[in-house]
């Protein structure tokens, strides 16, 4: 197998490339949830000065290719590399509307024909074909012409979500072509297909998933140096996991971790790990100011008061402990406990207490 680590415009520009999706993969399904969080990525890559790595491309080499071009088959990374297409596609478009001519940026020609379409010495073609369900529409994107009668909803979407980004007042073209030429992939070229596969296999289904708690934890502490992490680790996750002991497959941690994101984190919507992760990962990047010690801290304290609230229907008491350190307050904060002046108020919440459970 051969492997490259490459920038993913270096990937595109190759001229004699064709990428193929095989029908047995699944459509295009990236909405526009994963489409910002891509735009996010790429402005922090430009806005940091540094790469940022988006991925795994698996591939398998096809024997019955035209000489002069690279047929390549994606066994994984189809999303990402629709994606990008779209994404391209719609910077072309958006420097063709409004006539942006600048060193630091390409000209639409040069993005259609160069990274968009490749060239075997005898008539362009198309880089990426996708698989019959979603091929005709992504034809029309790139070419500029009529949909099809039926054009696939996530592809329409996301351009026109690109496309909407792109008339933000704010929005920098530079910046954008700036952080795109960040992102780095890791391409993987196997002529063997069986092998393609159980690489793909093994990449995405076996050994435990991460739980939120692994990928909160991995992010905190993964830059620092070995002795801090160390530190960090045993003066404050430790304890925040502990509190919760046992705790097979960290079920009481992630509850708690939710709940502080959710709370701290006013973007935060409670549904899968990733959304969550997500949330969490955007604030602490683009807009926390302090030392992520600060972010464990807060985390442990809140932990310790989840332990004690291990039920849902104690949030607001929970919710009025000074355990923020960081940023703005939380929701309740403001308010203050206080004897209940309305005896009819006083006896509905004293039978609703004497309904819970004494162990939790």
């Amino acid at each position: 197998m051969d492997v490259k680590q490459m920038r993913l415009l270096d990937f595109f520009e190759s001229p004699a490339i064709k990428l193929e999706i095989p029908p047995y993969q699944r459509v295009y399904s990236w909405t526009p949830r994963q489409c910002y969080e891509l735009w996010l990525d790429i402005m922090r890559a430009a806005r940091d000065n540094r790469e940022h790595f988006s991925g795994i491309v698996i591939m398998t080499r096809e024997s019955d290719c035209a000489e002069g071009t690279e047929r390549l088959s994606v066994v994984d990374g189809q999303q990402r590399l629709t994606t990008m297409t779209l994404l391209l596609t719609a910077i072309a478009r958006h420097i063709d509307a409004m006539g942006l001519a600048d060193e630091n940026l390409p000209s639409p020609t040069l993005i259609r024909n160069g990274l968009l379409h490749g060239d075997d010495g005898e008539s362009p073609f198309r880089k990426l074909t996708l698989s019959r369900d979603d091929d005709a529409t992504i034809a029309a994107v790139v070419a500029g012409t009529a949909l099809p009668d039926s054009p696939s909803k996530h592809i329409v979407q996301n351009l026109a979500f690109f496309s909407e980004q792109m008339s933000q007042d704010n929005f920098d073209p530079i910046a954008l072509w700036q952080g795109l030429g960040r992102l780095t992939v890791i391409a993987c070229y196997e002529d063997n297909s069986d092998i393609a596969q159980e690489v793909f296999e093994s990449a995405n289904s076996k050994g435990l998933p991460l739980t939120l708690a692994d990928m909160v934890r991995n992010y905190l502490l993964l830059e620092e140096s070995p002795e801090e992490q160390e530190r960090l680790y045993d003066e404050y996750w430790a304890e925040a996991a502990g509190v919760f002991d046992p705790d097979p497959g960290s079920r009481k941690l992630n509850s708690a971790i939710t709940a502080w994101i959710c709370i701290r984190f006013r973007t935060a919507r409670v549904g899968n790990s990733e959304y969550v992760y997500s949330s969490f990962k955007r604030y602490i990047a683009d807009e926390f100011e302090g030392e992520r010690e600060s972010v464990l801290l807060e985390l442990r304290a809140f932990c310790h008061v989840w332990r004690e609230q291990w039920r849902y229907h104690a949030i607001k008491k929970y919710l009025s402990r000074p355990w923020a350190v960081n940023g703005a307050a939380t929701l309740t904060q403001r308010f203050r406990r206080q004897k209940a002046t309305n005896p009819e108020y006083a006896e509905a919440l004293w039978r609703k207490l004497e309904k819970v459970d004494d162990k939790w």
